[in-house]
């Protein structure tokens, strides 16, 4: 079970970078704060990783890397579109469904199967979404997968989780060939590389304002976040330290366990952004999204008790 602590540790870890990102997308550039983001997390694992001495590298090892990070420069910006025009408590339960997708991707990639009862706590879990995205004026069982169709935010989500289910399997492979920390500092030192120069280039074209940031600031919890040059320096180290503590408990977990399961557990961050976001920013339709979420915490109980 020590797996599942883990996989916990990185859900409570992916909430708030979610919550974070969703604050901070208020006040500056996504591919800037996606920059400061990634060059932070990497900075400090890269330091870790000196630390400990670098390991030696398997034959898959550049491969995945190469992968994963190209999926997720496009996982990346799908995902900070939709936190940026849609609910929080809307838009992150859509990556509930990668666990599903996982299902066949990990089969084919990993060679790694669920059990049947697991399989069964993965489809409980995507149902739990599917009650997120049903309201009062809907009339037939279709009608919550129209609104994730006719939404951007929630289908860019919906595509995200997809993206995600692949990028995750590539993810484990860096692991197997390297170690729980080097593989992924180098994964996100080229993720911020590549944001920053996206970034650049908008900055060349004149798509952008002179600082790419509005004039503005937020609020985050009650602590007052702010715009510009500083209010990038603080995203990037909070995002920064999140992302280090997700990257090191997760990848330890896929040491143990298939990436399926520690998937699955991972999405509880669901409902800690569900909470959040209808509790702290006072998001609408309150029960029924949390009654959703609550829902996929039943499908992560069968899978913890009966993998």
């Amino acid at each position: 079970m020590f797996w599942a602590l883990l996989s916990g540790i990185g859900a409570c870890a992916d909430a708030g970078y979610y919550i974070v990102n969703k604050k901070f997308l208020r006040s500056v550039d996504p591919d800037l704060l996606a920059a400061s983001g990634f060059l932070f997390t990497s900075l400090f694992l890269l330091s870790i990783s000196f630390c400990r001495g670098i390991p030696p590298l398997g034959p898959d090892f550049a491969m995945a890397v190469t992968a994963t990070v190209a999926i997720n420069i496009i996982g990346t910006t799908l995902a900070f579109r939709a936190l940026k025009s849609t609910d929080i408590s809307l838009a992150v339960p859509m990556l509930s469904f990668t666990p599903l997708f996982l299902i066949v991707t990990a089969a084919v990639m990993l060679h790694e199967i669920p059990s049947v009862i697991g399989i069964g706590g993965i489809l409980i879990l995507v149902s739990g979404s599917y009650v997120l995205n049903t309201a009062a004026e809907h009339e037939s069982l279709l009608d919550p997968f129209r609104s994730m169709l006719s939404h951007p935010g929630i289908f860019s989500m919906l595509v995200v989780s997809f993206l995600y289910a692949i990028s995750l399997g590539f993810d484990k492979m860096i692991v197997l060939n390297s170690d729980t920390i080097f593989g992924s500092g180098v994964v996100f030192l080229l993720l911020g590389s590549a944001f920053s120069a996206i970034h650049c280039l908008k900055r060349w074209r004149g798509r952008l304002p002179e600082h790419g940031v509005e004039n503005n600031s937020s609020q985050l919890g009650g602590i007052r976040i702010f715009s510009g040059s500083r209010g990038l320096l603080i995203a990037g180290i909070i995002i920064g330290v999140l992302l280090t503590l997700e990257a090191m408990v997760i990848n330890a977990a896929y040491l143990v366990q298939i990436v399926p399961y520690v998937s699955a557990i991972k999405r509880t961050s669901i409902l800690i952004t569900v909470l959040y976001g209808t509790m702290v920013i006072r998001e609408e339709e309150v029960f029924r999204r949390v009654a959703g979420a609550v829902l996929m915490l039943c499908g992560v109980v069968l899978i913890l008790f009966f993998p």
